[in-house]
């Protein structure tokens, strides 16, 4: 009989010997298979002598249909490790994946944020992900993804701000982050592959205790993916006015001073406005939309701004 463990694991400790007993094996063959999989980099918790578990909230296929409520996600492709969920999620949306398909992994070898940069993906401390849209859009209207899925993201979480033009951030830093890469032709998106990374266990927590972000409160890692993937298919119905707004609301970059790596150079002013064009800064009295580039702010987060008029 062919044995895979992973679908009949749980948050509650099983004895080697249930198992073994399930599967018509030995007590040996099922602890080989455990191993293997936490080789793979699935979270599988051996606590002998009692037996084997996953940790609290992981995210497997089982655990998230139980909590979905919507179309994204019923297409769910979870992994213990891969190189990158993005290059999965190209394959499969190359493929023909329907819109709202999710890749999951609980560590990337080669996972990358904006410009190339290096994800780090501790083990169980977070949901690092891809969501393959295919959005009834036009070219003209691509630039507000990353805005719908910043709001996506902000709501779910339920706490911090966001940063122009990918970042969920707390005063303690980066707290999440989004990866957008359209895949255009000729004049059609044929698909987008949304990267998702959000930190959700801060460090310094005694074991056991669960956080987001550098706020320490109880959450759920296979409720928060859930409850994302519904918070971002009602985002991505949205109005440019209604995802403008709630941007507004959550920002923390209008009203503060930013520095912006474009490529014609450092560029430094005041960030008062932003739509579905970019990022409107002020210098030297001359107002100029930043389409493109990466944002740092030149004060700390403290508490949300707001731009004027």
């Amino acid at each position: 009989m062919s044995m895979d463990l992973l679908p009949i694991l749980t948050e509650q400790i099983q004895s080697g010997e249930a198992m073994a007993e399930r599967f018509g094996v030995t007590r040996v063959a099922v602890w080989k298979q455990i191993q293997r999989l936490q080789n793979e980099g699935y979270p599988v918790v051996s606590e002998k002598p009692k037996g084997y578990r996953l940790l609290p909230g992981t995210p497997t296929p089982a655990a998230l249909q139980a909590h979905l409520k919507g179309s994204f996600g019923q297409q769910y492709h979870y992994f213990g490790t891969v190189a990158s969920t993005q290059d999965v999620a190209r394959q499969l949306a190359d493929a023909g994946a329907p819109h709202g398909t999710v890749v999951l992994a609980e560590k990337q070898t080669q996972g990358r944020g904006r410009r190339g940069k290096v994800w780090s993906t501790p083990l169980g401390s977070g949901l690092y992900f891809t969501v393959v849209l295919k959005p009834q859009l036009a070219l003209s209207e691509l630039s507000l993804l990353p805005l719908m899925a910043g709001v996506a993201v902000r709501e779910a979480c339920g706490v911090g701000l966001l940063k122009w033009p990918n970042d969920l951030i707390t005063e303690k830093g980066k707290m999440a982050g989004l990866l957008l890469e359209a895949d255009v032709r000729g004049e059609e998106v044929h698909h987008v592959l949304l990267g998702i990374g959000i930190n959700v266990v801060p460090e310094g927590l005694p074991e056991g205790a669960v956080g987001l972000g550098s706020h320490v409160r109880k959450v759920s890692r296979v409720e928060l993916l859930a409850r994302l993937l519904e918070s971002l298919e009602t985002w991505l119905g949205m109005t440019e006015l209604a995802v403008l707004s709630a941007w507004r609301k959550y920002n923390g970059t209008l009203g503060r001073k930013v520095r912006v790596q474009t490529p014609r150079g450092l560029l430094e002013g005041l960030a008062v406005d932003l739509d579905a064009r970019g990022l409107w800064i002020e210098h030297q009295d001359t107002r100029i939309c930043i389409t493109a580039g990466d944002v740092s702010l030149v004060e700390p987060v403290g508490r949300q701004h707001h731009a004027e008029g």
